[in-house]
């Protein structure tokens, strides 16, 4: 599995460092985010947001909760 993991972690960083034309879609993200929660690499929970285009963590959810309560209080 640790062969696996630096494999998808080197074809992660090329296709960050490549130009915008070959880089991963939003949609391969997600995906590549999916499958290192099942395979517990990602050992947190993560939230998708209602666009289904980013992750934010409990915790982040969290402040933006209080933080818009309190911009409306």
């Amino acid at each position: 599995m640790d062969e696996e993991l630096l494999e998808l972690q080197r074809q992660f960083e090329f296709a960050q460092q490549a130009k915008s034309s070959i880089r991963l879609s939003e949609r391969n993200v997600i995906e590549l985010v999916q499958k290192f929660q099942e395979l517990q690499i990602i050992d947190f929970e993560l939230l998708l947001t209602t666009s289904g285009k980013e992750y934010i963590t409990p915790e982040q959810s969290r402040s933006e909760i209080v933080s818009e309560i309190n911009e409306r209080s």
